[in-house]
């Protein structure tokens, strides 16, 4: 894959975390580092949402330092 690709990937990915954190976790990821994680680790979708972004951080580590 190109890494062009893998780029529109990741942002896609993102905005749709960031969609799903503003409908069905009230926007507690835009909220503030504290505040927000808190909402957010109280709530299922907001963890399934951390849990999403935990994977995507995940595998580029992997992509970066162990290609």
């Amino acid at each position: 894959m190109e890494p062009v690709t893998i780029l529109l990937i990741i942002a896609g990915a993102l905005i749709v975390l960031f969609l799903l954190d503003l409908f069905f976790a009230g926007g507690s990821m835009t909220m503030g580092t504290v505040q927000g994680m808190a909402m957010m680790c109280s709530n299922p979708i907001g963890q399934a949402i951390l849990l999403a972004l935990l994977i995507i951080l995940g595998a580029l580590v992997y992509g970066v330092f162990f290609r």
